[in-house]
């Protein structure tokens, strides 16, 4: 029997939310389907879970371009299975005053949290729309968001913009197909996330740590675990928005 499918579309390094995320789903025995623009990144984690047991595959994925999308839900879908859950994990925290804010610069915030969240979701809807009601529902799509979708602070008007887009989007999309089975959500993060992106920028990301002190960034294993929660909701009783930040986080 084909096991349910998962599609993490922003995957990268393990020790990120969408790496975290796949590892977590790939532990519950889904077939899992990994989406992003660098193989490199992709493969070492479709490696890497692969010899932990899980089941992944690499899908070479631009999420603003239509045609990528549809070919990562053709080959994901045509593995059989149904596709019980979906992550939208991408978007670009690039800090800009807001009178250099270039045209370019704003288009592409638009283009990779509105404009991919939408062509996603949009695929995602159309094949759960045509699945038989699991107990918790037809399926799940996850929308990570940040604390710049709740509001705009200096130097992040493109991003904050953007971000905020897909929040209302991912609440309109809720009440449209919420009623049908399709459990909608967003996870709001809320804080320094200690993983692979901070560690690459060198001394300015060991810095960012310790700033924060022990404890003050968050885990990407733990912020999966509620990624795992909102999907497993029984469908009396769904979550729409949660936020997570560490207990040390001003907000």
């Amino acid at each position: 029997m084909a096991k349910d499918i998962a599609i993490i579309v922003g995957a990268g390094e393990r020790q990120g939310i969408g790496g975290a995320v796949a590892a977590l789903m790939a532990q519950q025995g889904m077939q899992v389907f990994i989406a992003g623009r660098t193989h490199s990144k992709l493969q070492a984690l479709a490696d890497q879970l692969n010899a932990e047991g899980g089941n992944v595959s690499v899908v070479i994925t631009d999420s603003t371009k239509e045609a990528d999308i549809q070919a990562l839900f053709d080959k994901a879908l045509a593995a059989g299975g149904d596709l019980r859950f979906v992550l939208y994990n991408t978007g670009r925290n690039l800090p800009a005053p807001f009178m250099e804010s270039t045209e370019r610069l704003v288009k592409g915030h638009w283009e990779r949290c509105m404009l991919g969240g939408m062509l996603v979701g949009q695929h995602a809807i159309r094949a759960m729309q045509s699945q038989d009601d699991a107990g918790s529902g037809k399926g799940t799509i996850i929308y990570t968001g940040a604390s710049a979708s709740l509001r705009g602070k200096p130097l992040f008007a493109g991003f904050s913009s953007a971000k905020a887009g897909l929040r209302v989007m991912a609440q309109s999309m809720a009440r449209e197909f919420g009623p049908q089975g399709i459990h909608i959500g967003h996870i709001v993060i809320d804080g320094l996330v200690n993983g692979a992106i901070v560690r690459s920028v060198g001394p300015v990301g060991k810095f960012l740590l310790r700033q924060k002190g022990d404890d003050g960034a968050l885990l990407p294993d733990e912020v999966a675990k509620p990624f795992l929660a909102m999907h497993e909701q029984n469908k009396t009783a769904w979550t729409h928005e949660m936020d997570l930040r560490p207990y040390k986080e001003p907000f």
